[in-house]
């Protein structure tokens, strides 16, 4: 078995930010689509200008082969970004390792 310290000092760094990564709270999974739409009052200007119409935020994802959309207060719109950057930043780390270990196997098997 090997032990963490026993790894190349270029993969512990990688399982190092991992861990910082992941001890703040909040990852998700998906993507946010920016919305424009009309309201239902006849007087309002989003009816005659399309640049004033309404914005609504959402998160798209697919769950079980579902693609869902889910409605993001404006309050909530930073939070939801963060979650979602750090998503991808475990995804990019983790692809980093993958990559590493692969190398050390094509290694051993050469």
């Amino acid at each position: 078995m090997v032990t963490r310290s026993s790894l190349p000092d270029s993969e512990r760094l990688l399982y190092s930010q991992l861990q910082r990564i992941l001890t703040r709270p909040g990852l998700l999974r998906g993507s946010l689509i920016d919305s424009r739409r009309k309201c239902g009052k006849p007087s309002c200007r989003c009816q005659t200008e399309p640049r004033r119409r309404h914005r609504a935020l959402y998160l798209g994802l697919t769950t079980r082969g579902k693609t869902r959309m889910i409605y993001v207060p404006p309050e909530w719109e930073a939070r939801v970004r963060e979650w979602l950057d750090r998503y991808q930043q475990v995804r990019d780390v983790l692809e980093r390792l993958s990559e590493a270990c692969v190398t050390r196997l094509k290694r051993r098997q050469e």
